[in-house]
């Protein structure tokens, strides 16, 4: 008889790390632009971490040339900004504060 270790499962994190109201336009005009700049066929991006910082929107991201941007898009007007970051561990720290 072998004996085996059941594996702890992990909760996923149910706290939204960035809330958006889709009523106002600015919210609205940043999730569409997120949206399909990381979705579809050909995606700009490949997002992978997200938070919301007073009026900005911070994404850190993936291109598809493998370099690694936060970028801060605006939630009161048509507005994106970005920075470069040599790693994913960078990025991820810019992000997440």
């Amino acid at each position: 008889m072998r004996a085996t270790s059941q594996r702890m499962k992990r909760r996923p994190n149910t706290k939204p790390t960035a809330v958006l109201d889709l009523s106002k336009p600015g919210h609205l005009s940043a999730h569409e632009w997120l949206m399909r700049s990381t979705t579809g066929r050909s995606p700009l991006f490949r997002a992978f971490a997200i938070r919301r910082k007073g009026q900005s929107l911070l994404v850190g991201v993936e291109t598809i040339s493998c370099n690694y941007l936060v970028l801060r898009l605006s939630l009161t007007s048509k507005r994106l900004t970005w920075r470069y970051f040599i790693s994913y561990p960078d990025a991820c720290k810019c992000v997440r504060g």
